[in-house]
């Protein structure tokens, strides 16, 4: 069976069309990978930067609240490292949902992590709810 002259050409443009568009994916699979092989890839999102920031919550001695039926209440405790809130040391609260953890626990935490671990409330609020612009979202 022989080619007609129409097919003919159609293989003859469409071949080498479908031939160019995998050599530019290789092209572009190689140089990504040649990009992450010297440290020059896409830098990291804006949320994961605000993540790895410092996070700085207000710290203060804690102080236990007189309990009526202190007896049948259990004592607090921080829910990262199940250790008992101790009166004088020191506790840093989430401000959106008010929960109470050691200092150094929700530090870390918050640098893994952006949401309180009892309900997900935001730990840190992103900056502009606080009424503050990022240079980068000006226009």
């Amino acid at each position: 069976m022989a080619l007609q002259t129409g097919d003919e050409i159609f293989l003859l443009m469409v071949v080498p069309l479908i031939a160019l568009f995998f050599l530019a994916c290789l092209c572009s699979v190689c140089s990504r990978r040649e990009e992450r092989a010297n440290g020059q890839g896409h830098p990291p999102p804006r949320n994961e930067e605000r993540l790895r920031a410092p996070v700085v919550l207000a710290h203060f001695p804690y102080a236990a609240r007189a309990r009526a039926a202190a007896a049948s209440e259990p004592p607090p405790v921080c829910a990262i490292c199940l250790d008992e809130l101790r009166q004088g040391q020191l506790c840093s609260e989430v401000p959106a949902c008010r929960h109470i953890f050691h200092e150094e626990c929700i530090r870390a935490w918050a640098r893994k992590k952006n949401t309180c671990p009892l309900c997900r409330a935001r730990v840190v609020l992103p900056r502009a709810a606080y009424g503050i612009a990022a240079a980068d979202d000006m226009v």
